[in-house]
């Protein structure tokens, strides 16, 4: 954990060095793996950034993203990917999840993602492996899956579209998490669970390690 911290705040010193919205920044991510943002500023005193995507029926659940620190350093943060009015961005400065999150594009200096030339790109298009430029899925495929058992997490986690890929959503301790299957058996904490998250809108999925009945 101190050593992924560490990390963190070297990139955070590296985007704030750097001072520019055309920097691809490489940050932390809230599972600890190395994810590449596009590294921007707040153009309003503040902005919410919402933990899922806002919709109808999804909880307005947000935290306040100031445009400068009390010592007045400015704050970066990270484009992920675009969507509808908003972009999936990692809050830099954040101390613990979550640290990914919904901003309005209308509260950035470029809201825009990029792929690995600097071409920017549409909407639910970014970076993924081997630096191709991959479609982000809204929502985790489930053909052929049902909602199963009711599970809860005990801790913030991201709710991802795939094992280990792209971030759609987060969930909180005690949020309902629907399972495929009537017990979801006994895993390691790294592996990615399949469900459907209520407060997100959304399937997608969880690492067992935030779900004590998978464990």
């Amino acid at each position: 954990m101190i050593r992924r911290w560490l990390t963190l705040l070297f990139m955070t010193a590296i985007a704030i060095a750097l001072g520019v919205a055309s920097d691809a920044v490489p940050a932390i991510a809230g599972n600890g793996s190395v994810d590449y943002t596009h590294s921007t500023t707040l153009k309003k005193d503040s902005c919410p950034v919402y933990e899922n995507f806002p919709k109808n029926g999804v909880p307005a659940r947000s935290w306040t993203k100031a445009r400068r620190s009390p010592n007045g350093t400015t704050y970066h943060v990270g484009v992920r990917y675009t969507y509808k009015g908003y972009a999936l961005i990692l809050d830099y400065a954040a101390h613990g999840d979550p640290s990914w999150g919904f901003i309005s594009r209308d509260c950035l200096r470029d809201p825009r993602a990029y792929d690995a030339q600097q071409h920017p790109l549409p909407d639910l298009k970014a970076i993924g492996g081997k630096s191709q430029t991959k479609a982000v899925p809204v929502s985790a495929d489930h053909a052929g899956k049902k909602k199963g058992a009711l599970i809860h997490p005990t801790s913030v986690g991201t709710l991802r579209s795939a094992p280990r890929s792209f971030v759609i959503g987060n969930v909180r301790p005690g949020d309902p998490f629907y399972i495929t299957t009537a017990h979801c058996g006994h895993h390691t904490a790294q592996t990615w669970i399949l469900g459907y998250a209520p407060k997100s809108g959304r399937w997608g999925y969880v690492e067992a390690l935030h779900l004590p009945a998978c464990q």
